[in-house]
């Protein structure tokens, strides 16, 4: 029969202390990987005027262990960085005034792309991509300014968002369908190929989408609301989830609502299901919202460091504090692939995790016995 039990290497009762970059956490008997680094920001409730920032790891490589050794050595792992595309409307309409103080276009580069930007201040722990579309050319349908995404990814995003809208109809389901296209089917991979979250879409546009790529060219601002619900659908079913975005008065809110509730994630205990901004601040809060929603409570754990421990039999804490294993996800953590080697945080710990109430996560391997 065998038996995990919380090891301690030779000579050390008591357990070995495993801390991160910050000193002080508790001391646990077991080997254990730890995410912790107050030097990289990620989501949350705002941290040094920063929109929604906390700590969060960066990747490191495990430890490997003497196979008799039962301890005595961190193993180190770190959370799963989010990928976002932001999917940005160019047509000519986001020349309209906004909020008093810009064009939608202008207080929309702002948001993204600023001083205060959130591209500028999570560029360093979010895969940001960007694509932008209009359809200045009749020919064309859409025309895009694509950035692939990656991390400190603010300056060939910041170089890519012109000054001014690109102009034109609103192309949405053609661009979105090109970012799908782009993407493989994550749905499709093996969970244990699962190495990252899926991509996350963020559309940003002001009114209904046009377009239709089976009509003449003569009629490319005939509005193509079917095109872009299926696009967003697509990408659901291959695993992407898409957050929309209203700028102003759009004049499609029907469409935006269902592409909303397609894309897998819709805004709550609000009138509309998409994310209404009628201002700067509304924007900027929508987009600290889904950045938040965004921030992933999700690491990778690697595997056991020796054959006298298992991915199997884990303790995870917060703090110091034990967190349970909930099968259920809805407050605790479980599994989430099925070579155990990554784990995801759910509920309000989850939270506490990306707000940085929670400072550090740390997981014990126990020692397997008999």
């Amino acid at each position: 029969m065998l038996a995990a039990v919380g090891c301690a290497g030779s000579g050390d009762t008591e357990g070995r202390k495993i801390d991160g970059a910050r000193g002080g956490s508790s001391a646990f008997g077991g080997t254990a990987a730890s995410f912790s680094n107050p030097t990289q920001p990620a989501f949350g409730t705002g941290v040094g005027g920063a929109p929604g920032l906390a700590p969060v790891t960066k990747s490191t490589t495990p430890t490997s262990l003497d196979g008799d050794t039962c301890a005595g050595a961190s193993v180190r792992a770190s959370r799963i960085t989010p990928t976002v595309y932001l999917v940005v409307d160019g047509s000519s309409s986001m020349n309209a005034p906004f909020g008093g103080t810009g064009t939608r276009w202008q207080v929309l580069r702002d948001a993204l792309v600023g001083t205060q930007g959130v591209v500028t201040k999570l560029e360093s722990v979010v895969n940001f991509g960007m694509n932008i579309y209009g359809n200045n050319d009749p020919k064309t349908c859409p025309n895009m300014q694509e950035v692939k995404p990656k991390l400190n990814n603010f300056m060939p995003i910041s170089m890519a968002y012109p000054a001014m809208e690109t102009g034109g109809g609103t192309p949405t389901g053609e661009a979105l369908q090109h970012v799908v296209d782009s993407l493989p089917d994550f749905n499709a991979q093996g969970p244990d190929s699962k190495a990252e979250v899926p991509p996350i879409i963020v559309l940003a546009t002001d009114g209904e989408p046009t377009c239709n790529p089976d009509l003449p060219a003569s009629m490319m601002n005939t509005a193509d609301s079917a095109g872009a619900q299926q696009a967003v659908t697509d990408a659901f079913n291959m695993g992407f989830k898409t957050f929309v975005v209203g700028i102003g008065n759009t004049m499609g809110a029907a469409t935006l609502d269902q592409m909303a509730i397609n894309g897998g994630m819709p805004q709550t205990g609000a009138a509309t299901s998409f994310y209404q901004v009628s201002d700067t601040a509304s924007l900027v809060a929508a987009l600290q919202t889904i950045l938040g929603r965004v921030g992933s409570c999700q690491f990778n754990i690697g595997t056991a460091p020796n054959t006298m421990t298992s991915n199997d039999f884990i303790d995870v804490f917060g703090d110091g504090m034990s967190i349970p294993r909930d099968p259920t996800h809805t407050d605790g953590w479980d599994y989430s692939n099925d070579a155990h080697t990554a784990i995801e945080v759910f509920g309000p710990r989850c939270e506490a995790v990306k707000a940085g109430t929670t400072m550090n996560v740390t997981v014990t391997f126990r020692c397997i016995v008999g």
